[in-house]
């Protein structure tokens, strides 16, 4: 007997390089392990291999792509549900069509940026962007949400139907990935951030209290590793470049910028611990990743990351660069306290595994039927 079909649409892939992307690859390789439904995936792959198209974040690019994506959802998503009749259509990127489609939508939120910071966002172009996402909401539509922390902001803002919060499994480099050195770090000890370097993810505060840790511990290094933010008004790599120059940390702090699996395989692999002061987060890839590599982590007073890191960080007031550095200090200072969050974090990763993440989107496609 044929089994039932659901759809991935997996279209953000053509320009995703943070957050959504990896929710997306570890998507696929949940689905991978199923033996109760057939994921059909579109685009296919080897065409989202091939397409460069939109791998250049410019102000045209980012135009033209949101203008394919719409007729992607209205147009050619709706046409290949009336070809395979799937059971459901996974969207992983807020937006699914408006129409009421003879099937489930289940649509995956990632956070409330949207609506909670609109000063980041062009006024015209939010307005159409959240029209879109409300629309796509029709029909028999289920929404998934990363973390309770954003469940519980989706909920006001939306009031869907259903709504449940399903954790994504742990990014993996793998065995097979070769790590890349970074030579200008020369075996030197290391704090390690990895994340686009947006405004919200607070990188001022952790150079202000990485300055006041090397009174202390004058050999370390800080390496922020990932690309410049997608707009001007996102972007903090200006303002922190300034802030280094005033700290007169030039010597101590590196900027990788965008960082391929195998540059970030030995950055983990290398670091002596892993400090992640955000903001604003709705889930925190970088946790697992730090879980799965055994750093001890700081991390900040936001629900999301609290929420997924669980007692396998310490977590400091967000906006105190003393409290910043007071932390990288007990962490060094105290093996037995390291070793007691390393050991923590090991049991938490087992909480986001392949097999739970996708036994928790299949037990939610047949919920409510």
């Amino acid at each position: 007997m044929a089994k039932e079909k659901i759809i991935l649409d997996i279209q953000y892939l053509l320009m995703a390089k943070t957050g959504i992307r990896t929710y997306i690859q570890e998507l696929l390789a949940a689905t991978e392990l199923s033996k109760k439904y057939e994921y059909v995936l579109y685009p296919k792959l080897v065409h989202i291999e091939k397409n460069n198209l939109f791998k250049k974040h410019t102000k045209w690019r980012h135009l033209f792509f949101h203008l394919h994506t719409l007729f992607w959802k209205q147009l050619v998503i709706p046409l290949l549900i009336l070809w395979h009749r799937p059971k459901a259509v996974i969207f992983p990127d807020f937006h699914a069509p408006f129409w009421n489609l003879p099937c489930e939508k289940i649509i995956v939120f990632h956070d409330a940026f949207f609506w909670e910071n609109p000063h980041n966002y062009n006024k015209w172009w939010l307005k159409y962007y959240l029209w879109s996402i409300i629309e796509g909401l029709n029909g028999k539509s289920k929404i998934i949400s990363t973390s309770l922390a954003t469940e519980k902001k989706i909920i006001p803002l939306l009031k869907p139907k259903f709504i449940q919060t399903i954790y994504q499994s742990a990014p993996q480099f793998g065995k097979l990935t070769d790590a890349e050195p970074y030579e200008k770090l020369d075996h030197q000890p290391y704090i390690l951030h990895v994340g686009v370097l947006e405004k919200r993810k607070n990188l001022g505060v952790l150079v202000k209290g990485f300055a006041l840790f090397l009174e202390t511990f004058p050999d370390y290094n800080l390496v922020l590793a990932g690309q410049k933010g997608p707009t001007k008004g996102l972007d903090d790599y200006e303002n922190l470049q300034i802030l280094i120059h005033q700290l007169e940390l030039q010597a101590n702090v590196f900027f990788t910028g965008y960082a391929s699996a195998n540059q970030l395989k030995w950055l983990y692999e290398n670091a002596s611990l892993y400090a992640f002061p955000s903001v604003k987060e709705g889930f925190g890839i970088p946790v697992l990743e730090a879980f799965s590599y055994n750093l001890p982590i700081i991390v900040s007073e936001n629900e999301a990351i609290n929420e997924i890191a669980g007692n396998g960080a310490l977590s400091v007031p967000s906006l105190d660069p003393q409290a910043w550095s007071e932390a990288m200090k007990k962490l060094i200072n105290s093996s037995n306290y390291r070793n007691d969050l390393i050991k923590n974090g090991k049991l938490r990763l087992k909480e986001f595994s392949k097999k739970k993440f996708l036994e928790g989107i299949e037990n939610y496609i047949i919920r409510n039927q």
